[in-house]
């Protein structure tokens, strides 16, 4: 098979000649990175199957209005080697300001201040009139014919309408608007949910796809929210934007971090085909041996190597490891072995780190080529 007919079978939970490979951010057009980093690059461009996510333009709130202009600003701030990057967005009902951390250094970055802050915030914010967001597509298809067989590109969404806002409230005055203000919370969700909805329908009669991705289900997991919020806000909004993508004959892959016991089968409520990454315990809660007993029948499961793991494992133990993910995970079919993150995290990679991921690739290539396929 080749990778593309790999990774498509494997999505739809159909008979593969092997496991799939996929680490996110692993792409033909990455570069020359750190020199400890690169053997596990050309690696993964030699052995894995190749995802890459392409974004479509979506607008300003998912608006394409001009009514909005974007002033950014840097000052000094307290902490060191950081500066602060203001931007104000000025709206038909006023101006709307974040406030961002900002390393000089490459250092993770912090937001001081959310652009929403109080309901005169979110009149300015809908006070931008509405346009559809209907981008150029073509770049879509430069990706997909650059990638060929070798791979398939994700159409990215960027996020779920929850998320969105989320991001425009942060998860303190979330988490405090769901007690005291669930209508607004609803109101603005179901807004961001008409416009995302005709966003994708854009994007499929541009004829993008078949992958769609996108993220964000995290912020409205436990403990940050509760399992009923969980269903009202996500499941339902996005059970609604699945199923657009699947009468236009598309997949969605769905990435959520975090203990999802309590919220596992909402992703098979809100019709996604694929979840990443199932975060083995301790840091998630769920088993991939209880997550393909419970959602496995429904679910892709693209997971679920521990980064820790990678990082700190010994060699052989770490491969052994592989080896009994790969068995768990290909029962039944629908599974893609895939790291829970990126190899740059940190500005360099240790020799043990870079074993391990070389020997992920090796494994996971290895596996099924005795045994036909992988079901």
């Amino acid at each position: 098979m080749t990778s593309r007919e790999r990774l498509l079978g494997a999505l739809r939970r159909e008979p593969v000649d092997r496991v799939p490979i996929w680490a996110w951010g692993i792409h033909p057009w990455l570069g020359t990175v750190h020199p400890t980093i690169q053997p596990v690059v050309e690696a993964y461009l030699d052995r894995a199957d190749l995802m890459h996510w392409w974004s479509p333009g979506s607008g300003t709130f998912l608006s394409a209005s001009e009514q909005v202009t974007v002033r950014v600003e840097d000052r000094d701030c307290e902490l060191p080697d950081y500066r602060e990057r203001v931007l104000v967005y000025s709206t038909p009902a006023g101006e709307l300001t974040e406030v961002h951390y900002v390393s000089a250094r490459g250092r993770p970055g912090y937001c001081k201040k959310h652009l929403l802050g109080s309901e005169a915030d979110v009149e300015a914010l809908l006070s931008v009139p509405y346009v559809p967001v209907q981008p150029d597509c073509s770049g879509f298809r430069e990706v997909d014919r650059e990638l060929g067989e070798r791979g398939l590109p994700i159409v990215s969404l960027g996020s779920d309408p929850m998320y969105l806002l989320n991001n425009l409230t942060g998860s303190e005055l979330f988490a405090v608007w769901s007690i005291e203000k669930r209508g607004l919370i609803g109101e603005l969700i179901a807004e961001f949910l008409r416009r995302e909805k005709a966003w994708v329908e854009w994007l499929l009669a541009q004829g993008v796809g078949p992958l769609f991705g996108y993220v964000g289900p995290e912020l409205c997991i436990p403990p940050l929210q509760s399992p009923r919020d969980f269903e009202e806000w996500v499941v339902g909004p996005d059970r609604e934007i699945n199923d657009l993508i699947r009468r236009g004959g598309g997949l969605s892959l769905v990435h959520c971090h975090g203990r999802m016991g309590p919220v596992l089968e909402g992703f098979v409520r809100m019709h996604a085909d694929a979840l990443h990454p199932i975060e083995p315990p301790p840091m998630g809660d769920v088993t991939l041996a209880e997550a393909k007993a419970r959602v496995g029948a429904d679910l892709c499961i693209v997971g679920n190597v521990q980064e820790h793991d990678l990082l700190t494992m010994p060699t052989s133990q770490f491969r052994a490891l592989v080896r009994e993910t790969v068995r768990v995970g290909t029962a039944g079919g629908g599974f893609i072995l895939s790291p829970t993150a990126t190899p740059f995290g940190w500005p360099e990679l240790s020799d043990l780190g870079s074993a391990n991921w070389l020997a992920l690739l090796e494994v996971g290539s290895g596996a099924g080529e005795c045994g036909g396929a992988v079901r």
